[in-house]
């Protein structure tokens, strides 16, 4: 992207050299003023064709001090702050290259802003806005600028195509939100699958330990305790004592009998 607004930079350049020329019918010291301002941004030109960025950002200010309203200064000036800042909307390195960057894009604002007064420049200010914002990748932001580059210069093809790319590249970051969205939620609901599956495995856990539970009770309940007698054990023994009593009884009874006979048979007569 640096090379494209290099590209554009040099296309401003010589923009700009056709919109300086010496109106007939100024005043002489208006001429002057216009030859110095116009000599100072060709010497800018000339500087930041041989990458001498330094010295044309102090031309195209000698330029400004001339006429604070030169709007090609101010497009020159700020494209080669951009371009000396070397970070194009990247991690700013340092306080000085991160000034230079906001300087220059605060100038390209001014221009932009300019609209009809001046459609082509103001077209290209917009143009290399939208280049700025779509390298940090805010895609939303570059679409606006490039809209307006093409409502200034409608046959601006170069804003067309990277209109297209941002639009695309814009639904694409768009899909990839929804995507991770949808991914977001499908695992929240697994999860919540999960967790209801494993309150299941617990509900079921804790009725086996219930049941596993009541069937120790009920087996302690039907098992003797230690030295306890079951109560079907002491009703038989009870029983057996009984009819054992009942049969001594019986046998006692017969015997007294028997005696008496016998002590009657053996009476005598006298």
């Amino acid at each position: 992207m640096n090379k494209g607004i290099e590209n554009i930079a040099r296309l401003s350049i010589r923009l700009a050299l056709a919109i300086l020329f010496v109106v007939g019918g100024l005043s002489t010291a208006r001429a002057q003023s216009v030859r110095k301002e116009r000599r100072a941004i060709n010497a800018g030109n000339e500087l930041y064709g041989e990458g001498k960025y330094a010295e044309a950002i102090r031309e195209y200010k000698s330029a400004l001090e001339i006429n604070g309203g030169s709007n090609v200064a101010k497009f020159n000036l700020g494209l080669t702050q951009i371009r000396m800042s070397d970070r194009s909307g990247k991690q700013e390195k340092d306080s000085l290259s991160s000034a230079l960057f906001s300087q220059g894009t605060q100038l390209l604002e001014e221009v932009a802003a300019i609209g009809d007064k001046n459609a082509d420049l103001s077209s290209k200010a917009n143009y290399n806005l939208g280049n700025l914002q779509f390298e940090k990748e805010d895609y939303g932001a570059a679409i606006r600028y490039y809209k307006q580059a093409l409502r200034l210069n409608p046959s601006f093809e170069n804003a067309r195509r990277n209109l297209r790319i941002a639009q695309l590249r814009q639904q694409n970051q768009q899909d990839d939100k929804n995507d991770d969205k949808q991914d977001k939620n499908q695992n929240q609901d697994q999860n919540k699958d999960q967790d209801q599956k494993q309150d299941q495995n617990k509900d079921q856990d804790q009725n086996r330990d219930q049941e596993q539970k009541q069937d120790q009770q009920n087996q302690q309940q039907d098992e003797p305790k230690e030295n306890e007698i079951h109560p079907e054990a002491a009703r038989q023994i009870l029983n057996a004592v009984e009819n054992k009593e009942a049969q001594t009884r019986a046998r006692q009874g017969n015997n007294k009998g028997e005696k008496a006979v016998g002590a009657g048979g053996m009476q005598r007569r006298w």
